[in-house]
Order: C-alpha cells, then structure tokens, then sequence
C-alpha cells in the first residue's frame, strides 16, 4: 500500500504532493481517501479545514473538474475563509478563483430555490415576526419560541395546518401558526424555508436534482457537528447515489 501511495503521489502536481507531505497520516489518509463517504472527527486545532482544503486540492490533482466540488460550511466568516484557502491551495493547478463555490447551507439553499424559479425575498426577519405575533413574549420567551419553531418545522416536519387542528394547543403551538402565516402574507420565506424549500424542489423535479448532483459531484462538508437533520438531508441528498461526501467534525463541539 505504501508502494502505491508512493506511485500515486509521484504523479501529482508538486505543490500537491508538498501540501499531502504536511499533513499527519491519518489526515493524509482522509484527504487521498477512494471515491466514496468520508466522515473525519478529530478535535479542535487538530487540521479538519487543512484536511478539507488538500481535500479539494487533491481531487483536482487527480482529474476531478473544479466546477464539480462544492464546500459547504457553517456561517459566512467561514465560508470566506475557507474560499481564500481554497482559491490559495489549487491556483497553482490552474484553477481560477472561485471555481470551487463554498457557501453556507443557507446560501446553497437559495441557490437550489432560485434555479427552480422560486420567490425567496423577502427573507423573513424572525425577531421581528415573534414579537409581532407573540406581543406577551419577553425576552426569554422569544428566544424559546425561536428555537421551538425550528424544531417544529427542521426536527419534527410539523406544518401550521397541523398544529392549527390542535384544539388543545399552547401559546407556542399558537404563535407557530400566525408566525407561519405571517411568513405567508409576506411572501417570502425565513431561514428554515430556504433549507427545507429546497429539499422539497429537489425532490420534485428530477431535472433539477439531476443539475444540481452533478454540480455536487464532490461534496465537501465543515463543521459537519453543526448541521441540523434538514441540513445533513440536504447534503445526502445531493451526494446521492455516489455519494461522494466527505464530512468533518467535532462531535464535542456539537451545538445539537
């Protein structure tokens, strides 16, 4: 194995084989892992993202077009850091900035939802809608309602018509249904919509799924203990069926 490493690395692009040299071995072993799941855990400053990056930069090395690898992090400051990383670790290949597209799940939903042609503006301001449709709410309450509603819509899959039939519903089933309808008198969708939306496009229009597979033909994933159930099914089901995924993590940092 070691003999076909070596073979393997002698065919690539120097500053590949420089970057691969720099890593640890497991993490040499991940980012030159065969086509197929990668989920890679390792603590904090442990070179998850550096993984990634060589990642990326090997997959190009090895005949992988760059407008067929997507990255997927968690928030905007991340997805800009990792695009300079990106950009830096394969302009030596000929590769032009921004080729590899990074986004946050939120942006990538968007993406999907205006290539179907759907409305996505206005972007619902949920603070705001909250105290509008819940005026008893103080400050506490609002965040708990906050985190209630995306776990009614992302975790749970419920709907505000089916809590509106629960004659028995509390003051935060309630304030679910006229937040949801509030959303739709605006038109538009909130944060939780893009991601779920999206999915639900996907999921109907096989052309669209088929376009956006095959811009996702190598999906690459940060901050993977992050993602929410409707994230990580977004993620699966653009990998899919190759799935040609590659997750990092960790699972002690996890916020769910």
């Amino acid at each position: 194995c070691r003999i076909e490493l070596h073979r393997a690395l002698m065919t690539l692009h120097p500053t590949v084989v420089e970057r691969l040299a720099l890593l640890a071995p497991d993490q040499r072993t991940a980012a030159t892992a065969p086509p197929g799941p990668s989920l890679c855990i390792a603590p904090a400053g442990s070179g998850k993202t550096t993984t990634l990056v060589a990642r990326a930069a090997w997959l190009i090395a090895t005949g992988t077009p760059p407008e067929t690898i997507r990255a997927i992090t968690f928030n905007k400051r991340a997805a800009l850091e990792m695009t300079e990383r990106l950009d830096a670790a394969v302009a030596p290949l000929g590769v032009d900035a921004g080729a590899i597209r990074v986004r946050t799940f939120h942006a990538f939903g968007r993406e999907i939802l205006r290539d179907a042609g759907v409305a996505v503006e206005p972007l619902a301001d949920r603070p705001a809608l909250l105290a509008e449709v819940a005026p008893w709410a103080d400050d506490a309450d609002l965040l708990r309602l906050d985190t209630a509603i995306s776990r009614l819509k992302v975790e749970l899959g419920v709907t505000a018509v089916q809590v509106a039939t629960d004659e028995d519903a509390g003051p935060i089933a309630r304030a679910f249904v006229a937040y949801e309808a509030a959303i739709a008198k605006t038109g538009g969708l909130d944060f939780d919509d893009l991601i779920l939306r999206a999915i639900a496009e996907l999921e109907l229009d096989a052309d669209l799924l088929a376009r956006w597979r095959a811009r996702c033909g190598e999906l690459l994933v940060d901050e993977v203990q992050d993602v929410d159930r409707a994230q990580l099914r977004l993620a699966l089901l653009l990998a899919a069926p190759s799935n040609r995924i590659f997750l990092v993590g960790d699972d002690d940092q996890s916020i769910y």
